[in-house]
Order: C-alpha cells, then structure tokens, then sequence
C-alpha cells in the first residue's frame, strides 16, 4: 500500500495554497480599503490586544506606519496563525486516517499472512486511487505485495495494466525492476533479461538504488554464476533498506550452501535473525535453516560413513566373499 505521506501530499499542497491564498487576501484587502480595523475588530473582537510600540532603533524614531498599526499588524499575524494551524489539523487528521488503514492492512499481514483479508484492503484501497495521479504508484506496490504473497500471477496483471504514460524515469525503473524480479521468482530467466533490457534507459539512471542491486544479483543466482552473486549479496549486506538488506542476506545464505560453506551461512543466519523481517521473509528464513539443517545433516553422515570404513577390518584373500550381486557375477565369468 502507498506511503500515508504520499498519499497526503495533494492535500497538504492544497491547504498550503489555501493559507497562502487567504494571508494575501488579508493583507492586500486592507490596504485596498476593504474593510478597517474597526470592522476588523468588531467581527474578531478577541484579537485586539490593545498594543503600543514606542522609542528608537539605531538612534532614530521609529516610523508612525509602524507604531500607528503595530496592534492591528499582531491581530492580522495572529488570525493568519490561527488559520495556518486550522489547515496544519485537518492534514494531520487525514494523515492519520491513512496511517489507520496501513497500520490496519499491517495488522491484518501480521495476524493472517497473506490472507484473503489483508488483499481485499489492498484491492479497496487500489479502487480508491484508480483514477488519481497517484494510481500507477500504487499499482506498483499491490504488484509487490502480490509478489511477496506468491500470487504472482495477479501480480503480473496488476503490472499489464499499469499506464506507463503516467510514470516518470524513476517509476519507470522501478517498473522494470519489478518485473524482472518477478521473473526471476518464477524461473523465466529469458524473460527476465528481456525485461533487462527494456528497462535499460531508465534503470541505468539510477544505478546505485539497491534493490536493482538486487535483482541484478538474482540474475547472476539464477544463471549459476554464484560467486558474482556472492559479490552482488554482500555488497548490499550494509544497504540502508532493512528489508532489501534481509532478502541479500537470505540469498547469500543460499549462495554459502552452494559453495559448500555451511559455517559461514550459519553465522550469516544469526546476524539476520536481528532485523525486523516482512512475513514472507520470514518464512523464507525458516527454509533457509532447514536447508542449513540437512546440510549439517548429510555432512555428519558422511563423517559417520568415512569413520565406519576406516575401522572396518580387511578380510584375508582366502576368506573374501564371493561376489553376490548382479554387477559382480557377470565380470567374474568373464575373467
């Protein structure tokens, strides 16, 4: 679901507007003659302070324009105040309601998974910004809320319909990174470089984000070229996003079982168990420590079995068996 700032900020530029347009109006009304300060005071009669401003600066009178209309000049600076504060509350009420549907689809995630509950508050909120500017980037983040929830085939139609005509370069990027990471989750390989390269103009504009750091290293997983993953993972092991930092981690941890480095992917696994992890990663890092399980698992039996065989007693040439088994027979026939 889209940030609640985000989502806030058309409002919050209008009611900015709005104070702005108001204080102006104000200002330039008096001086136009629209009203005076008796009219003034007579409809806000709590803002007359009744103030006097006297004496010198720099060793000269101050000017009559300033002390004849310093008590009207606080009112008028004090009512602006009200109104800027007036629009500063109705932004933070509506922040908050979309901060309350957030923390709610969050506590529906925490409580349910990715639930049938939790994608129907998507679904709503998506409806809700369909024909706003805001759409398109909101679309962005349904399509990964799909793709952490392994739905992803209504991951990729949520990113069919999208109008790219409504992105710029940035969004763009994120666009295609998205999609190749998609991809990448479902074994396309093909695809995902095609969608590499469609998404070269923008994504080459932003070459240090980390999660294309991400997808860049997951191609390298996907094509078997383990140690440029290794390299890509550990590099983003000290990324600024938490939750791009644990899915390197989680990766790297696989890359480790690959190249046969079990202790180093287990202590990697202590380290991530530190970080606050998205539902999906947290599943995946129970199957990261099963894996990490039956590595352990078969390297102890290999262990056991090359100790069994070195304390197993040579037989004597005359009391060796004879050959039992299909293979045997038929080699001992023809010698």
């Amino acid at each position: 679901m889209i940030k609640s700032r985000l989502e806030a900020r058309s409002l919050r530029i209008w009611l900015f507007c709005a104070v702005v347009f108001l204080s102006g109006a104000l200002i330039s009304s008096r001086f136009f003659g629209f009203y005076n300060e008796a009219r003034f005071y007579r409809l806000l009669p709590f803002l007359n302070f009744d103030l006097t401003l006297s004496g010198t600066a720099f060793g000269k009178e101050l000017p009559s324009w300033l002390t004849d209309n310093f008590s009207f000049a606080c009112s008028l600076a004090v009512l602006i105040a009200i109104i800027a504060l007036a629009a500063h509350i109705i932004y933070v009420v509506v922040l908050n309601v979309y901060r309350f549907q957030r923390h709610k689809a969050a506590k529906v995630l925490r409580k349910t998974g990715y639930s049938k509950e939790y994608f129907e508050l998507l679904e709503k909120k998506k409806r809700k910004l369909s024909k706003t500017s805001l759409g398109a980037k909101n679309d962005l983040c349904i399509a990964k809320a799909y793709c952490d929830g392994r739905r992803y085939e209504d991951a990729f139609s949520v990113l069919r319909d999208i109008d790219l005509d409504s992105f710029d370069s940035k969004m763009a990027a994120e666009y295609y990174n998205l999609y190749t990471y998609l991809f990448l989750l479902t074994g396309d390989i093909n695809s995902a470089k095609s969608t590499v390269s469609l998404g070269e103009p923008f994504c080459s504009k932003y070459p240090d984000r980390s999660e294309q750091k991400l997808t860049a290293a997951l191609l390298k997983y996907a094509e078997k070229d383990y140690y440029g993953a290794k390299e890509g993972f550990e590099e983003l092991l000290d990324c600024k996003p938490i939750e791009v930092r644990v899915w390197a981690g989680l990766y790297l941890g696989l890359v480790y079982l690959r190249l046969h480095k079990k202790e180093r992917a287990r202590k990697l696994v202590g380290v991530l168990g530190k970080y606050k992890k998205t539902p999906r990663q947290s599943e995946d890092m129970l199957k990261l420590l099963k894996k990490l399980e039956t590595a352990y698992a078969l390297e102890a039996e290999e262990q056991k079995n090359a100790a069994a065989k070195e304390h197993l007693p040579e037989l004597p040439a005359a009391e060796a068996p004879e050959a039992e088994s299909a293979e045997e027979q038929p080699a001992e026939a023809g010698a």
